[in-house]
């Protein structure tokens, strides 16, 4: 009996500290700390800390963090809207597109690798890989391994520039560096490749 009486208070008294640390993200968003606001949205998002997923609160906490110039929640809030999940309520590649593009502006690697790739696959655009390049180099300039290794594709491939081989390797090497498996792996791939 004991040990159920100390579970219960230790229960109550963790509730009541994640409550204690739901308020004070609140507080410090509603202040504009753009973090505070991201963690909120994983908390809804994710039903942490004894908060029920409650994925349209999730997304507007993303939201607000957007608003607030945080490149990741702008990224996360183009996702689910490319998605039409996580709080967003259809699939919308337009405003998704939006969203990458403010990322990227706001420095997200991320957000400029995902905005390549709506150009890349005509999401909501008109498919242009020159334009996608751009946004590729500016993703693997920003240490965005997935930037660097669609970066190196297209130099390879050569369909809107020539065709580069050692640029290509160039870049998958620093892909491979950021941590990228795929990337190393084709990289001993073009090994021996001229």
């Amino acid at each position: 009996m004991k040990h159920l009486a100390i579970g219960l208070l230790l229960t109550g008294v963790l509730a009541g500290t994640a409550r204690a640390d739901e308020a004070a993200d609140v507080k410090a968003c509603n202040a504009g700390k753009a973090i505070n606001c991201e963690q909120l949205a994983e908390r809804y998002h994710a039903g942490l800390d004894g908060s029920k997923k409650d994925p349209v609160k999730a997304i507007a906490w993303l939201e607000k963090a957007c608003n607030l110039k945080s490149g990741r929640a702008c990224n996360n809030l183009g996702t689910a809207w490319s998605e039409g999940k996580d709080g967003a309520t259809k699939i919308d590649h337009v405003k998704a597109g939006a969203l990458y593009k403010k990322a990227c502006e706001l420095k997200n690697g991320y957000g400029c690798f995902n905005l390549g790739n709506v150009y890349r696959l005509g999401e909501g655009v008109d498919v242009d890989l020159k334009v996608a390049l751009e946004y590729f180099e500016k993703s693997c300039g920003l240490d965005e391994a997935k930037g660097c290794t669609e970066e190196a594709i297209i130099h390879y491939e050569g369909k809107v520039v020539k065709r580069d081989v050692d640029k290509a390797k160039e870049l998958l090497g620093k892909a491979c560096k950021l941590g990228s498996d795929p990337a190393c792996k084709n990289l001993e791939k073009l090994k021996n490749v001229k």
